[in-house]
């Protein structure tokens, strides 16, 4: 029981959740995720980390640039995909993110990703 209190801990953040939710959509780097949701990159990389300790995210480490994307077939069976689910996709938020990552697909070249250290 505690393990899943846990579990819901670590995705009980507002950009957390719309970090899962945006990495449903697409591998995103952390410099994606950080212009999509506006946010600094090292507070960024801080919740990408505790989402991919938790398996929530898993990492491409094609280098130079990491990718994240959802974990859905982990080991939680199926937590993070209700979870991604459940997100209100009328919320602004999530619909404001999801026109950023289209913006952004757009407008992104290959390989203009930014660096991100360990």
């Amino acid at each position: 029981m505690m393990t899943l209190v846990s579990r819901l801990r670590t995705a009980a953040h507002l950009d957390r959740l719309r970090i899962l939710g945006l990495c449903a959509h697409a591998d995103l780097t952390v410099c994606q995720l950080a212009d999509i949701l506006d946010l600094r990159r090292d507070r960024v990389v801080r919740h990408v980390r505790v989402l991919a300790r938790a398996g929530f995210l898993g990492c491409n480490e094609q280098r130079p640039w990491r990718s994240y994307y959802l974990e859905a077939g982990g080991k939680d069976g199926g937590l993070v995909q209700l979870l991604v689910d459940l997100l209100p996709h009328t919320d602004g938020h999530h619909e404001r993110d999801l026109q950023r990552l289209e913006a952004i697909g757009d407008a992104r070249p290959k390989g203009t990703a930014c660096l991100v250290a360990k």
